[in-house]
């Protein structure tokens, strides 16, 4: 058997942001309900060389395939692969040697798709904190949604939120490396690898927060505090519990460990449905909040959607 291995000049060209968005949107909306098989994530630490990598596997129901992907971040450069498997016969179907671009779209577009839907319509300022690919990504895909005009940045080291700044402008956005002064903006996303909490301020003013970056055990982007009367949603409420910051601050007393709504119900069903008083998970009583907080932790039932679509786009193209 000889199996196909695709690159990532190919995938880039079959991976279009209407195929990754209308992947993982399904992808999540299935996991919501309950259509998912997702085993617990694989995490591998190598603190020597700055390096973590990340296993994780998934099925949607239906699915032509499900996939395995090794995902590595090591001195903050990307790389990886995914693990193609048919689904009806348990064949590998294709390797797609992704160079950890596929993980990295899917984020993006997760973040987007949930930042865009719990984001009060009219607000086009957002604060990235965090200065490298992601926090680019989280804003060029966001900008697929909704109108964006102002960026606010904040990294620990100057000169990199300064570049930051330059790529946004390049893209005609007015970019600014002060998310840190009067309270910030109205929509913030954290996509930084920090093991304690980001600077309070940075939140005040937030009405929406989207995190990314705590995606593994040891790490801790949102001050615990944020929880407290939030409406939260998860992208998996037992990753998000156990080393999501929603876990973070359930530890911490803030908010009860069934008080979060699941990310793919938001995209299903928007959230006015939730702000106008549906229950949250196991709950009686109603969610009354002026704060929206989106914990991501990465499931691998978007890896394989994703994986999916572009093999299946790939295989139809050379039939016809």
């Amino acid at each position: 058997m000889s199996l196909p291995v695709i690159g990532l000049p190919e995938i880039a060209a079959i991976a279009t942001p209407e195929v990754i968005f209308g992947a993982v949107k399904e992808a999540l909306i299935a996991h919501a309900e309950g259509r998912t098989s997702v085993p617990p994530p694989m995490v591998l630490e190598f603190p020597d060389h700055a390096g973590d990598c990340h296993v994780k596997a998934g099925h949607v129901g239906g699915s032509a395939h499900f996939a395995v992907k090794i995902a590595s971040t090591f001195a903050s450069v990307n790389n990886g692969l995914i693990l193609v498997i048919d689904a009806t016969a348990g064949v590998p179907a294709a390797v797609l040697a992704d160079e950890g671009m596929l993980t990295a779209w899917r984020t993006a577009a997760a973040g987007a798709l949930i930042t865009h839907a719990m984001t009060p319509p009219g607000i086009d300022e957002v604060a990235v904190l965090g200065t490298g690919e992601q926090a680019l990504l989280q804003v060029t895909w966001l900008r697929k949604l909704r109108p964006i005009n102002r960026i606010r940045v904040w990294g620990r080291r100057p000169e990199a939120a300064e570049r930051l700044c330059q790529a946004f402008e390049n893209e005609g956005l007015e970019a600014r490396a002060d998310a840190l002064e009067g309270g910030g903006a109205p929509c913030v996303i954290t996509t930084t690898a920090a093991r304690s909490p980001l600077p309070t301020e940075a939140f005040r003013n937030a009405l929406h927060v989207t995190g990314i970056g705590t995606d593994m055990p040891g790490k801790h982007e949102l001050p615990v505090e944020l929880f407290a009367d939030a409406l939260v949603v998860t992208d998996d409420h037992d990753q998000c519990l156990h080393h999501g910051d929603f876990g973070n601050a359930v530890r911490a007393g803030i908010i009860r460990p069934n008080a979060d709504h699941a990310v793919g119900a938001v995209l299903r069903d928007g959230p006015a449905v939730l702000r106008d008083g549906r229950p949250a998970r196991g709950t009686r009583s109603p969610v009354r909040s002026t704060r929206s907080i989106a914990d991501l932790t990465g499931v691998g039932a978007t890896d394989a959607a994703v994986a999916s679509a572009v093999v299946g786009n790939r295989f139809s193209t050379l039939v016809e």
